[in-house]
């Protein structure tokens, strides 16, 4: 049985998540570099067994290092969120990493070569678009549990009492993480092509090339020098509003409160008050 995790021992979790997606990512080169010698021993002298590993070794050990990293995250999310009062947040690390993990590939770059371009299907504009999760797994190494303004849950945190910013934001982190679901399509039965319109409507990009901002792609094919998608970037936006309300909105501090003194006061009781001046109990 899965116990609940506390601020503490999350941070541990999400450190080793971010680190695994690292070593599968951006700094696979690295771990190549640090592995291959390993394995290869004394066949790395004078040009052995090295050279064929390195590429072989990649073939099984970034998948590897890229699954190990959803799932660690998606167990850490769950017993996080069990403390939280929201489970569902486990599917946050799979919906952002499991359909695009031959794309995730592309920031590996294999010593010069592109071993995911072959299988490229829901392809993600940047690695910005994981800044959620990471953002997301932050907040939860805070112990949110005791903000002033939860109320039970993230979605359940109110901005001064009356905006539902927890209910919205959860809805912007459906959006964002709708690949999870536009990835099953093929086995649907819907046409790739109907997913991609619906894809590209989802995930409207914002570029920015030679200084100015596009919405979509620059014009006359010029490569942009940074793509933001527009789900992450509102998404951020409320996650910052989000953050406002659980650390200085008491809101969420009152309705529990509310809660715990609520008496409720039967017929039986004939109009008498709960506690006589001399301060006992009316029975």
């Amino acid at each position: 049985m899965l116990s609940r995790l506390t601020a503490r021992p999350f941070s541990l979790w999400l450190l080793a998540f971010a680190g695994l997606l690292a070593l599968g990512t951006v700094f696979f080169s690295l771990t190549l570099w640090l592995t291959v010698p390993v394995i290869a021993g004394q066949g790395c002298v004078s040009g052995g067994l090295c050279g064929p590993m390195a590429p072989l070794l990649g073939l099984w050990l970034q998948p590897a290092l890229l699954i190990a990293a959803a799932c660690t995250g998606a167990l850490a999310f769950w017993r996080r969120g069990m403390a939280v009062g929201s489970r569902i947040w486990a599917l946050m690390p799979l919906a952002l990493l499991l359909p695009n993990l031959p794309s995730l590939f592309v920031l590996g770059n294999l010593w010069g070569a592109d071993l995911g371009a072959a299988f490229l299907f829901f392809p993600r504009w940047s690695l910005f678009e994981l800044t959620p999760l990471l953002g997301l797994g932050v907040l939860l190494c805070f112990e949110v549990e005791y903000m002033p303004g939860f109320g039970g849950s993230i979605a359940r945190t109110r901005l001064y009492g009356s905006i539902p910013i927890g209910l919205i934001y959860v809805l912007s982190c459906v959006w964002i993480c709708s690949d999870l679901v536009l990835s099953l399509s093929p086995h649907l039965g819907i046409p790739i092509a109907t997913v991609q319109s619906v894809r590209d409507v989802l995930h409207f990009p914002l570029s920015l090339a030679g200084g100015k901002v596009f919405a979509g792609l620059p014009p006359y094919g010029d490569r942009p020098d940074m793509v933001v998608p527009l789900g992450t970037l509102v998404n951020l936006m409320l996650f910052a509003v989000l953050v406002f309300a659980l650390a200085f909105d008491g809101s969420g501090r009152l309705r529990r409160a509310g809660a715990l003194i609520f008496v409720n006061k039967d017929n039986g009781d004939d109009g008498k008050p709960l506690f006589q001046t001399s301060g006992r109990i009316n029975r």
